[in-house]
């Protein structure tokens, strides 16, 4: 008789921890990932790499180029349309290389050539 309530106790004691409900880490803010170095600023190397892994991620049929599909689900998908210059439904990576060149320049509020994170936040 004893020994079924000391093997509950047993089971309930070792499946204990794998009850347990484990918190995952909040992602890194898109800040943090693009400040690939850890210095607090994103400069324009790491600005266009993290561009470029956005464009690499969303073009789902890796054609070089993102349609507005593609895109829909993007944070902002009104901006297709300023990206796309040549309004032919794609955004190619020159097309994006020159928005970013002004979106860059916008976002570098004191012009020293990296965006901080008071920079960042203002543009929220």
């Amino acid at each position: 008789m004893i020994k079924f309530p000391l093997s509950l106790v047993l089971v309930l004691a070792i499946a204990a921890p794998a009850m347990a409900q484990v918190t995952p880490d909040a992602p890194p803010s898109r800040f943090d990932t693009a400040d690939t170095n850890d210095d607090g600023k994103v400069d324009r190397g790491e600005y266009d790499g993290f561009v470029q892994e956005l464009v690499l991620l969303q073009d789902a049929d890796r054609d070089g180029k993102l349609a507005r599909s593609e895109v829909a689900e993007a944070p902002d998908p009104s901006k297709f349309d300023k990206v796309d210059a040549n309004s032919d439904g794609y955004m190619t990576i020159e097309e994006i290389d020159a928005y970013t060149d002004s979106d860059f320049a916008v976002l570098d509020i004191n012009g020293d050539g990296a965006i901080d994170r008071d920079e960042s936040a203002q543009r929220k």
